[in-house]
């Protein structure tokens, strides 16, 4: 057994389920559906785990951003569809053949080659079309979208089924560029139907588009952190209850009782104020633990708050324990998660880290064993 043993990662499929419950009653007066976007390895969650239960629920469909993905999922005897989000991965045509895979196109290149391998397959392709309406990262202007739509013959063999955008600031609701987005959307929708082109399948809320804004609802909704029990933005937080699916446990491996004005870790950022116990635990921030989080965050060890101390290191950091009694190697330290009456959520170790809970439940789940928990069994 390694230090790194006594790091894990626990996923409740059972939250993952109470989550898609909760989101789907938000969209009972707009009857969209539900595309779940699992890029990432489901945000470090387990890519298929998450998916079966998903599934199993009911969801329409999964957004992935690699070839890979769609490939473990197929593997995985997952029948739903499957949506490349960021535009068609180079090289991936046959693979979206044989598998039956849905490409989100952002450049005329693609239909072209997409065209050519479906042509050669005598096969039809479905694909989504994606509009920039102020994201500025993938898709087509909506000049360029005209363009295309007016030449959809020549593409015979690809059935445009979808029309898609991306939210850049639904995590603030009060945010301006929300209606222009909105109202963007909406006028090349319009514009594209008196064209002649009638998309299906219409999509562009993300998870803070579907809990702020039902009109962006459409006919799917594209949940990805929500579904994961975290919050996109604090306003969310006031309209839903979601519970975190990930926590993260560890255990003390050593305690050192250091004087008064003892220094703590790499560049003495701490010294200790009195007489202290400092526990050691076997995370750093090559396990995903920001080291920007140093002298900020929290863990919870007998159901208690206590102080990270001194610079996190590569594979351990500190924590005082002085306000505990007789703590000693083996107990239990929560680094997300509840313990007792406590919580710590990624929502807190983002702003301890300055950054944002996704990149956090990334690294942490995928630099760390995971264990999945249904119905209280772990496996």
């Amino acid at each position: 057994m390694s230090y790194t043993d006594l790091n894990r990662i626990e996923i409740d499929l059972t939250a993952v389920s109470h989550n898609f419950t909760v989101l789907k009653g938000l969209l009972k007066s707009t009857g969209a559906r539900i595309m779940a976007v699992i890029k990432s390895d489901a945000y470090g969650h387990g890519l298929l785990e998450i998916s079966q239960v998903l599934e199993s629920a009911g969801v329409w469909g999964f957004g992935v951003s690699d070839v890979e993905e769609a490939i473990s999922l197929r593997k995985g005897k997952i029948t739903a569809p499957i949506l490349f989000l960021s535009g068609l991965p180079p090289g991936a045509e046959k693979e979206v053949m044989a598998l039956g895979l849905i490409p989100g196109v952002t450049d005329v290149s693609s239909l072209y080659t997409l065209e050519r391998v479906a042509s050669m397959r005598d096969e039809t392709c479905r694909v989504h079309l994606k509009v920039d309406t102020g994201m500025g990262r993938l898709g087509f202007s909506p000049d360029e979208l005209y363009g295309i739509v007016k030449e959809l013959h020549k593409w015979p063999h690809l059935c445009f089924e979808g029309l898609y955008s991306h939210l850049s600031s639904a995590d603030d609701p009060l945010d301006p560029f929300n209606t222009v987005q909105l109202n963007t959307f909406a006028s090349v929708l319009d514009r594209v139907k008196e064209m002649g082109w009638k998309p299906l399948t219409i999509h562009m809320a993300n998870s803070a588009g579907l809990i702020h804004f039902p009109p962006a609802h459409y006919d799917l909704v594209r949940p990805g952190l929500a579904i994961y029990g975290s919050y996109p933005g604090p306003q969310s937080q006031k309209s839903l209850e979601l519970r975190p699916v990930m926590s993260f446990r560890s255990k003390i491996v050593a305690i050192r009782n250091l004087a008064e004005r003892s220094p703590v870790s790499y560049g003495h950022s701490f010294y200790t104020k009195r007489p202290s116990r400092i526990a050691v635990l076997p995370v750093g921030y090559d396990d995903g633990y920001l080291r920007s989080m140093s002298n900020r965050s929290i863990v919870l060890i007998r159901g208690r708050r206590c102080p990270v101390v001194g610079s996190i290191c590569m594979k351990s950091f500190m924590v005082d324990v002085s306000t505990l009694d007789e703590v000693t190697p083996g107990e239990e330290a929560v680094l997300l998660g509840r313990q007792g009456d406590e919580i710590i959520t990624a929502e807190d170790l983002a702003q301890w880290g300055s950054t944002i809970s996704y990149e956090l439940l990334c690294l942490l789940g995928s630099r760390n064993k995971r264990f999945f928990r249904d119905n209280q069994c772990l496996a």
